[in-house]
């Protein structure tokens, strides 16, 4: 019997899929759904202005980035141009976008029971203490996050949760 779900999101397609997934599940078994998104600072920045668009961060009216300026500065300015730690409190928003967009679609198929957390540090580490804190009967992830290298130098993030995990894993493509 499935009692908690831990939904591991962090923008990326295979997360969107896996999100689809943990929400089907925890509807149908009633289950309690605990999303997590960990904080990054290491995707480039072709990648965080797509998950910025994806999360409704950036609107069609507003300009393109320019060439001269970054994503972390065009994204910074559309919210408001934060300055100091811009780029830490943009990760930020986005991170509360991808939770507040992931709880609001659990609710809306039914999902009673939604928690969630905000983690900063190494991504398996952090997805494993929140699987251990919500006593977790299964993990839902997805295969690939949004680094397309990072995975292959080191290690994904998916392979490092199913290794040591206490509980079962499903990776979504």
């Amino acid at each position: 019997m499935i009692k908690s779900i831990v939904l591991a999101i962090d923008g990326s397609d295979h997360a969107k899929h896996a999100q689809n997934m943990a929400i089907d599940l925890a509807s149908k078994y009633e289950a309690e759904l605990t999303l997590v998104h960990v904080l990054t600072q290491d995707h480039p920045s072709k990648e965080f202005a797509r998950m910025a668009d994806v999360e409704g961060l950036l609107d069609s009216k507003q300009p393109k980035v320019s060439s001269k300026e970054d994503t972390y500065t065009a994204v910074a300015r559309f919210l408001g141009g934060v300055n100091e730690g811009k780029e830490a409190k943009v990760i930020a928003l986005l991170g509360e976008q991808i939770i507040k967009n992931a709880s609001a679609k659990a609710r809306q198929a039914g999902v009673a029971n939604v928690a969630a957390e905000i983690r900063s540090g190494d991504y398996a580490n952090s997805i494993l203490e929140v699987a251990k804190k919500a006593d977790a009967d299964v993990i839902v992830m997805g295969r690939r996050g949004l680094s397309n290298l990072k995975g292959f130098v080191t290690g994904s993030v998916s392979h490092k949760v199913s290794q040591r995990a206490d509980c079962s894993v499903l990776t979504v493509k």
